[in-house]
């Protein structure tokens, strides 16, 4: 059973000063948040955080709205994102915008389609050059 419910005046501050570091800001004075398997908080109907690995990560969602950058993967890297694998610098076929170490990202194959989101973790020059270990860490998945 999915349990959302409204935040806190006091959450809500604490949460959109969250998204004001990852460059997002919304409009909503209210916040809800759905725990279940996993924790999501919703501006209304859409998506704006979920919570990886006791951390908050913006949503592709709002991610795709916001302009955030993109790294553009081959198949081979698709299939292994989808069995659980992190995306290796040598799966990423092309980077628009600009990427930097703790930062977030969409991912997109390589028909275009958005896929999910990784947070960068090498330096994202590493990752252009394609340096070996270097690496995006996938928190979001659309299969």
């Amino acid at each position: 059973m999915v349990k959302r419910h409204f935040l806190s005046k006091r959450e809500t501050k604490e949460y959109k000063e969250l998204l004001d570091s990852f460059g997002i800001s919304v409009e909503s004075k209210t916040l809800e948040i759905e725990e279940n398997d996993h924790s999501i908080i919703f501006d209304g109907p859409v998506p704006i955080l979920v919570k990886f690995q006791e951390k908050w990560l913006p949503t592709l969602k709002i991610m795709k709205s916001k302009n955030f950058p993109k790294v553009i993967i081959d198949q081979g890297a698709y299939e292994g994102i989808k069995n659980g694998a992190n995306l290796y610098a040598a799966g990423v076929k092309n980077v628009v915008g600009i990427l930097r170490k703790g930062q977030t990202c969409i991912i997109e194959d390589a028909v275009g389609r958005q896929v999910g989101s990784a947070s960068v973790e090498s330096e994202g020059a590493d990752i252009l050059n394609k340096v070996r270990g270097s690496y995006l860490k996938v928190y979001e998945l659309y299969k």
